[in-house]
């Protein structure tokens, strides 16, 4: 057995205090609709639906994942009593587990790998502790890039095929992903082709340089200037590794073993091809996706102005720095280093005030700042951790561009996956802050010069710890001390609540209790609710085509969900306290006849014809 080294020692202390915190919130963190909703699809497979035909949203696929502890517990438990703090626990289990990992991996960078797997540690979960198509996403994300580092440095089999399975995962999670694997057989062809791709490089800096008199070049200069070029790409060689026949084989094993176990998945759990092919208009058209209809411009005119938004309308800093920090060529003198570190922190605390007065809840913004902070590190450092950019920090920023694509929450889609962005920005960091030091210690400055140098890195670092901690604070930010009240009953058996978050609990479960002693186990519910939670907790047949609610009910998707699958038009709807103008009352007057009758908390409609 090997002895602990110092670090590890500290590490297990990092460890050990985070998960108890964590521990703290499993009971402590508010549910949000979210989180709750993530249980719905595996909970209504297990009542007898089918994926694609009973459900029309889009993350339904990654049911996969959590679709057995949900199995396993109403097996053991008989009920779904509690069951979202058991989930959370697997959740958290499974985090802290990916979390060791990254420690594990980097071990021999030392402390810089404890600094590593705390920012992901207290990042990634982002107030939703829940196994779901955003957090399996990231999560194995982060494992791919583990599995690219491996391949670079051993080349083994083992590495490729795991590679191929998680790459797989990711694209169960997000169906996008898949787009991605066809880039990469075109990226194959080309490696093919990469000699003759120098050259045609080295052709276009040769026709275009001349010499000092104005001259055309001679044949040395010309071969010099070739050289040039060549030795600039003559480091890719050592990424050949990735762009083999034997990395598209082994690398594709991998995806077919996911393959395999999804459409496993699909057929055992009542999905058919005919049904693939029935809704793909439902899937792509559903209302909250909506990419059939919606104009391709919408999300980027959107998500530009969340951009603007959070710059206070000064959105063109950004691109200024880059613009200026790539045309330098004396970025790596630290005089220079310091202008941009400090333009960029600048920009950070800009974009941090802006998020708290234009966005408010948009924490996941806060990743877009280490990103930042990331890219201008490795950018400004003379001798870059090049395999931690191109393994981890590329594909990491490929994934979170497609799961800007396949979402609807445009910073929170994107703001999870940067995180594992960040775990290699904290090599860039700590390489260009030992670069700065060597600098300044190997000229002829002063005690005081080379005293106010570290200062600064280390104000640098003070500013970053407290975005860490402020990203940590707001991410749970509910305050503890107003969830006094422990639930003794229903799905959120176990957690604490504030008083009056607990009295409307109560009414709920009692109204949904009073829906389960009248209705047969047979019998259709549709719910107007926010908390969609209040499926699992009624325990009746789903009658809609996504649990996901947004306010109102869509009468045309509802109508086209019952016109092909008759067997779920609702026998009860309840729609909650929540809607006081009646709007969805209303509107399902359009589509049923019904009886009234007003509970606790909200609208009890028998339909009757």
């Amino acid at each position: 057995m090997k002895k602990l080294k110092k670090t590890d020692f500290l590490f297990i202390i990092a460890l050990l205090s985070i998960f108890l915190i964590h521990i703290a919130y499993l009971f402590l963190i508010p549910f949000t609709d979210d989180e709750t909703y993530y249980l719905i699809t595996p909970f209504r497979l297990l009542n007898g639906d089918s994926l694609v035909q009973h459900d029309w949203h889009l993350t339904q696929f990654s049911s996969l994942f959590n679709y057995l502890p949900v199995y396993f517990w109403t097996l053991i438990k008989g009920s779904t009593e509690q069951i979202y703090i058991f989930l959370r626990c697997v959740y958290l289990a499974i985090h802290t587990a990916i979390a060791v990992v990254i420690y594990r991996l980097f071990r021999k960078y030392g402390k810089v790998a404890i600094l590593a797997f705390v920012i992901y540690f207290i990042q990634v979960p982002y107030n939703i502790m829940a196994i779901s198509y955003q957090s399996v996403f990231v999560d194995c994300l982060l494992l791919l890039s583990i599995c690219l580092l491996s391949i670079y440095e051993k080349q083994s089999i083992v590495s490729y095929v795991f590679a191929g399975i998680f790459f797989g995962c990711c694209c169960v999670s997000n169906p996008f992903f898949c787009v991605v694997f066809l880039l990469y057989l075109l990226a194959c062809a080309l490696w093919t082709k990469r000699q003759d791709i120098v050259n045609f490089f080295a052709k276009i800096k040769i026709s275009k340089a001349v010499n000092k008199n104005g001259k055309k070049l001679t044949k040395k200069q010309k071969k010099e200037q070739s050289q040039q070029v060549v030795n600039t790409f003559s480091n890719i060689e050592s990424y050949t590794c990735f762009f083999t026949k034997k990395a598209i084989l082994w690398t594709t094993c991998g995806i077919i073993i996911i393959a395999v176990i999804a459409a496993a998945f699909f057929f055992l759990t009542g999905g058919t091809i005919s049904s693939i092919f029935d809704n793909i208009e439902n899937l792509l058209g559903s209302s909250e996706y909506d990419v059939v209809s919606k104009s391709i411009f919408e999300k980027p005119l959107a998500t530009l102005l969340y951009f603007t938004q959070a710059n206070l309308y000064m959105p063109f800093i950004l691109p200024i720095l880059f613009v200026v920090l790539l045309v330098d060529k004396k970025r790596n003198k630290n005089s220079h280093r310091f202008l941009y570190l400090t333009v960029s922190i600048l920009w950070s605390i800009l974009f941090a005030i802006g998020i708290l007065l234009a966005l408010e809840v948009y924490v996941y913004a806060i990743s877009l700042i280490f990103y930042v902070f990331s890219l201008v590190c490795y950018l400004l450092t003379e001798n870059k951790n090049k395999t931690i950019f191109y393994c981890m920090f590329i594909p990491c920023s490929i994934g979170a561009f497609v799961q800007y694509l396949a979402a609807d929450t445009h910073w929170g889609a994107i703001g999870i996956v940067l995180t594992v962005c960040n775990v290699a920005g904290v090599f860039f960091a700590v390489d260009l802050w030992r670069e700065m030091r060597q600098q300044a210690e190997n000229k002829a400055e002063t005690t005081n010069k080379s005293k106010k140098d570290k200062l600064r890195v280390i104000i640098i670092v003070g500013f970053c710890v407290q975005i860490l901690a402020y990203c940590f604070f707001r991410s749970y930010s509910q305050p503890i001390s107003i969830n006094s009240v422990k639930a003794t009953e229903g799905v959120f058996a176990g957690m604490y609540m504030s008083e009056s978050q607990y009295e409307k609990y109560n009414k709920t479960i009692d109204d949904l209790n009073y829906i389960k002693e009248i209705s047969h186990e047979d019998d259709p519910v549709l719910i107007s609710t926010y908390n969609n939670w209040m499926y699992v907790q009624v325990d009746r047949p789903m009658a809609t085509y996504s649990p996901w609610f947004r306010g109102t009910l869509d009468y045309d998707q509802l109508r086209r969900y019952y016109d092909e699958n008759p067997e779920k038009v609702p026998r009860y709807i309840y729609i909650e306290s929540s809607d006081p103008k009646n709007t969805n009352v209303d509107m399902v007057k359009e589509l049923f006849m019904f009886t009234r009758e007003d509970l606790s908390n909200g609208v009890l409609l028998t339909v009757v014809g």
